[in-house]
């Protein structure tokens, strides 16, 4: 039955195991393409933009013949009476902005046709149809000497600021801004003013970006240059803000395009070289900097398509060639050669799980892509990583914001540094108290003491993690925080009284201590202790007046830099001390209470002292069984949940501070796990985590196994 017993404890562990290994192991699974569909000649002549529905089942396409939509698996074209009429405009460049929601063509003449495609859904006998529709807003007069617009780009704050950029023919870069005043009744009025950005960049301009916010123009060069411009607004021409290089001078920009919040930008140049730049503070200036650098096209990067749902993008270079890169963790996922002679347009579908590829030559072709974890790598995890907003590369765990552009910050590095800072404080709190307690009650307690010490410190074993937690978090915390000085003046003043106290004992005659010696000593500790501990709390408003000018957390901020969290480790420390003391304080007193009556005896009546006979005969022998304790008690610490969950504020900082608070890798997991989307990269991570928990714990307590046994052999030898 013990065979069994274990055997089915030592199965319950490795199932534990392989569930925790299974739930994380997709995190680091390759990703998976496959070719949905192809179209050799999905328009006439030369292709200019394409889009795609969310279920990827119908794609728009922009080309010579005008713009037509098409079923992505059979081929099959649409036609709509709304595409009437539009075959005759000489359109000579597209933009998409946001899968087509806002479509802009640019015509031979210098305006541009803003158009918006859609798609309804329609269900009957449980099939679900795709309708798309398509709708020209309006014309916009971009360049009023009507020149042919060869580039385009748009921003739009979907609330009342929208702006079009565009390079002629010529080389002039012309912004149209438009902004909507805002009406007492009605919508309001739409005002508009063209610019003309002229000056400040070497060479002449090839590519242009606007920003959603609709403040920023960026303006790439054939010599290498990003040009950068601000929108000021309808009353002030843009101002330029400079211009940086972000290819090899000589070397043209071909590619700009914003990741998905708009603060990154990809940059692909003539060489083939891939890039993210965003600005960071340098001697009191934002500048761009390059952040990220990913593997090259062997050609120049024609196209650019950012991810809708992350920080992924597609780059698609002048031979067909297409890669898929992560910013964030700086990894090319793969690259690949398409069927097109060139890539006229790249798109990643709506919700990431596909993307489609218009070659120059009218050919399309259609990719599924299951890539459910790119932001997830083991440089992300344990490496330090530079996000986007941050002066440099930090360890950060946030892993949830308030918008979609919000981009999760997953190291595991704060919450093991927490793990470790919040197991430290415990055990320095609780594990010299619990083996000097067992010390005494084993070797120096009366029998009558022994049997009331014992009971009540198991029974504290007892006590709700929960309750202890709440306790500390609410009850304690403020308290500490309000007499912090008075607490701290408890470790140098009670251990001094104490021995003061002790060694005015041994100053008394020898008939007193004899008649009084194990009987009342431990009550006169404990009236010493106890008046120790109101000295410090006594003394302690007059010692933050005298030393700290009446008000010691102002001068820990002031002199320190230390910023004092009223759940910090300290709390910390005395709540996980009631959790643990039991446990060690219970096998460390087995295990001096079982050393051989012989062995003390013997040490005794050679003439040592008790004291002697207890430190230098019961103790070593009693090591196995203290270490194990040890052990025992850092597995408490380390696995608790609730009370590091309560009492330090459950703030993911690298700090040793102890007036700081922490999060540890079991509190991390009890907080994030109810709200983590099933089988997302965060609810992965999370198992990740406890695996991680896990392995460390089982190691620490295999090592800890094989240090006991030999202690336990080299004493027994003794």
């Amino acid at each position: 039955m013990i065979a069994i017993g274990g055997g089915g404890i030592i199965a319950a562990v490795m199932g534990i195991f392989v569930f925790i290994l299974g739930e994380a192991y997709p995190l680091f699974t390759d990703p998976e393409l496959k070719q949905a569909g192809s179209l050799q000649q999905a328009g006439k002549g030369r292709g200019l933009a394409i889009g795609v529905d969310p279920y990827r089942e119908v794609a728009f396409i922009v080309g010579e013949d005008g713009l037509g939509f098409l079923q992505t698996q059979s081929g099959e074209r649409i036609h709509s009476e709304q595409l009437e009429g539009l075959v005759e405009k000489n359109w000579f460049s597209a933009y998409s902005w946001r899968n087509g929601r806002r479509l802009l063509l640019g015509l031979d003449d210098g305006r541009v046709l803003v158009s918006r495609v859609g798609y309804d859904l329609e269900y009957s006998d449980e099939e679900r149809r795709v309708l798309p529709n398509f709708a020209v807003k309006e014309e916009v007069v971009l360049d009023a000497g009507k020149e042919r617009i060869v580039e385009l780009a748009y921003g739009d704050d979907e609330e009342s600021r929208s702006a079009i950029a565009g390079i002629t023919a010529s080389g002039k870069l012309l912004v149209v801004l438009r902004e909507r005043q805002q009406a007492l009744f009605g919508p309001g009025r739409m005002e508009q003013e063209t610019f003309n950005l002229e000056g400040g960049l070497k060479g002449n301009p090839t590519t242009v970006l606007v920003d959603n916010l609709v403040r920023q123009v960026l303006v790439g060069t054939d010599q290498g240059e990003m040009g950068e411009w601000r929108l000021e607004g309808m009353d002030g021409e843009p101002s330029f803000r400079g211009s940086f290089q972000v290819a090899e001078e000589g070397i043209p920009v071909t590619a700009l395009a914003f990741i998905l919040g708009d603060v990154s930008v990809i940059v692909g140049d003539g060489k083939g070289n891939v890039s993210t730049w965003f600005q960071v503070m340098e001697e009191k200036t934002r500048r761009f900097r390059r952040i990220h650098s990913f593997d090259p096209h062997a050609h120049p990067v024609m196209r650019i398509a950012p991810s809708q749902r992350g920080k992924q993008f597609l780059t698609g270079d002048a031979q067909g060639m297409v890669g898929l890169h992560h910013m964030t963790s700086e990894q090319t996922l793969f690259q690949m050669t398409s069927g097109t002679k060139g890539i006229a347009d790249l798109i990643f579908a709506p919700k990431a799980d596909g993307f489609l590829i218009l070659g120059t030559e009218g050919k399309l072709e259609h990719y599924q892509l299951d890539n459910a974890h790119p932001d997830v790598t083991s440089d992300v995890l344990f490496k330090k990583v530079w996000y986007e907003g941050y002066p440099q590369p930090e360890f950060v765990w946030q892993s949830t914001g308030g918008t979609d552009e919000f981009e999760s910050k997953i190291s595991m590095i704060p919450l093991a540094f927490g793990t470790v800072k919040g197991t430290f404080y415990a055990m320095l709190f609780a594990l010299p108290l619990a083996i000097l307690a067992a010390i005494y009650t084993a070797e120096f307690a009366s029998p009558k003491v022994r049997n009331l010490v014992k009971p009540t410190v198991e029974v504290m074993a007892s006590l709700p993690s929960v309750i202890l937690g709440f306790l500390a978090g609410l009850w304690l915390a403020p308290i500490l925080e309000s007499r912090m000085v008075g607490t701290l003046l408890l470790f140098p003043l009670v251990p001094v009284i104490i021995l003061a106290a002790a060694w005015a004992w041994h100053q008394l005659p020898e008939t007193f201590v004899r008649r009084v010696a194990y009987k009342g000593e431990i009550y006169l500790l404990t009236v010493v202790a106890l008046g120790a501990v109101w000295l410090s709390y006594a003394v302690g408003p007059w010692f933050e007046r005298m030393a700290f000018g009446s008000d010691f957390l102002s001068w820990l901020t002031r002199e320190g830099d230390v910023h004092y969290d009223q759940r910090n480790c300290l709390v910390v420390g005395f709540a996980m001390g009631f959790a643990v003391i039991p446990l060690v304080f219970t096998i460390c007193e087995d295990a001096l209470s079982s050393v051989p009556r012989h062995l003390r005896a013997g040490s005794l009546a050679l003439g040592a002292t008790p004291w002697q006979t207890a430190i230098k005969v019961v103790l070593p022998m009693a090591i196995p069984g203290i270490f194990s304790a040890s052990m025992i008690g850092f597995g408490r610490a380390i696995g608790e949940t609730m009370i590091v969950l309560m009492a330090p504020g459950n703030t993911p900082i690298m700090d040793w501070d102890i007036f700081n608070g922490m999060r540890t890798i079991a509190a991390n997991i009890a907080v994030e796990l109810p709200e983590a989307p099933h089988h997302g990269s965060l609810y992965r991570v999370l198992f990740l985590s406890g695996l991680l928990l896990f392995m460390v714990t089982f190691c620490i307590n295999s090592l800890a196994e094989v240090v006991r046994q030999r202690l336990r052999e080299k004493y027994n030898r003794l």
